[in-house]
């Protein structure tokens, strides 16, 4: 065999195994259902968890259709526990834990199955923000335009034409509008405050909220992604700001992914893979420390091992972990995903469902595992009724279109192909 047909084999191999990971970036109409997936999965994630929120296993079970409760430690996450997981996925009415609006949940009263929290609201401003920036042509856009954003949208149409929410935007912000007033510029003592106070400098999941969309803007480019997060996110302290970057870059990734060729542990292997090995900053050489996003990583595989397929096992590793943690810092949506992905064998739905059904900050976990898993499917992985329901609320309730938004974000994206997009300033 000559050393010519060699080299023109494994050329052939090395195309054909490229293409059955990834599917080209030029092919429009895949990109963009794949955008719509990640906006679709995350909104509907956010309304799966938004009725039962940081409320207790006791108080949910009493409502009817409960999600599971899991006690036995040998009740195992078999084939039929899988497909069972998947079928409890339902969306919930507002009305039996959560019957007036709370600043940080839900705004109205008695909120519709389907309803959106503030996981959502973040998104809302975000693409306020890019919608903004397009009109009038300010890009490089950069982090204290998006920080007064926020204050732009908390006197908006929106905010003006539905009834309560003056009162409960100026609630759900209060924290940030100091933030964001000293990055304007003000020093006025009670009114601004540095970013480095916010939230008593913990590491949130504001940006896991907020910045999902910026991974639409870079299919297939991961480090781009990672640079945009970073530079956009003046709301994070500490590995928080690290650890949105990497899961845009993760998201990115799966948008160029070909779920018709690979398995699911192929796809979220790719996903894992690029979370962990997108390192610009190069955080992974910081003398005396590890890199959070791997330390987290590594605590998911070991927990799963030991909890050798009991769902029990796991919730009461992760409740021991992080008993004294704030269940809404950056690494336990973090850990709870990756973990229901992992013990679940990567099955996308059934992990879904039982990201809900530990408990504690239920919406904010399945809305960070639903733009995972709708970046990586498409939006036609969920149910198509659960899909047109949460579009509508998002209309309804906040005057937003997720078609819009895959519109938007596609304009965004063709720019960058000409120019620097976002900077922090």
């Amino acid at each position: 065999m000559s050393k010519l047909f060699i080299i023109l084999k494994l050329c052939c191999f090395i195309i054909i195994s490229n293409s059955s990971i990834a599917q080209s970036v030029t092919d429009t109409s895949f990109i963009r259902s794949k955008i719509r997936g990640l906006l679709t999965g995350t909104l509907l994630g956010d309304a799966l968890g938004g009725p039962i929120e940081f409320q207790g296993h006791p108080e949910i079970q009493a409502t009817p259709n409960p999600p599971k409760l899991w006690t036995d430690t040998t009740d195992i996450i078999n084939k039929e526990a899988l497909i069972a997981a998947a079928n409890r996925i339902y969306f919930r009415e507002f009305k039996y834990l959560r019957p007036v609006p709370e600043p940080y949940g839900h705004w109205g009263i008695n909120a519709a199955a389907g309803t959106v929290t503030d996981d959502s609201r973040h998104k809302i401003i975000f693409m306020q923000f890019l919608r903004n920036a397009l009109q009038q042509n300010k890009f490089p856009a950069t982090d204290k335009q998006y920080a007064k954003a926020y204050l732009n949208w908390s006197s908006s149409n929106t905010i003006k034409t539905h009834a309560g929410y003056d009162t409960l935007v100026k609630q759900w912000l209060d924290e940030s509008y100091k933030c964001i007033n000293w990055m304007l510029g003000s020093r006025k003592n009670g009114e601004a405050y540095p970013p480095e106070r916010l939230w008593n400098a913990l590491p949130t999941c504001y940006g896991q909220m907020a910045l999902l969309p910026i991974a639409a803007i870079y299919p297939g480019e991961p480090e781009k992604a990672y640079f945009s997060s970073y530079s956009l996110a003046w709301f994070e302290n500490g590995f928080a700001k690290d650890m949105i970057s990497a899961i845009n870059a993760g998201l990115a990734k799966a948008l160029v992914l070909n779920p018709s060729r690979m398995t699911n542990e192929e796809l979220w292997n790719e996903v894992i893979h690029t979370i962990q090995s997108t390192d610009p900053y190069a955080y992974n050489k910081v003398p005396w420390s590890e890199r959070a996003v791997n330390r987290w990583m590594n605590l998911v595989d070991l927990y799963v091992k030991q909890a050798t397929g009991s769902p029990a096992k796991l919730f009461a590793l992760l409740e021991k972990e992080f008993m004294y943690t704030t269940k809404w810092e950056a690494q336990v949506p973090f850990v709870v995903i990756f973990s229901c992905l992992k013990i679940c064998n990567y099955d996308p739905l059934a992990a879904l469902q039982l990201s809900i059904e530990w408990g504690w900050d239920h919406d904010s976990y399945a809305q960070l595992l639903g733009a995972f898993i709708g970046a990586i499917y498409g939006a036609e992985i969920f149910n198509a009724t659960m899909q047109s329901t949460v579009v509508k609320r998002l209309s309804l309730d906040y005057d937003e279109s997720v078609d819009e938004w895959v519109n938007t974000l596609m304009k965004v994206q063709q720019l960058g192909k000409k120019k620097e997009l976002f900077k922090a300033n």
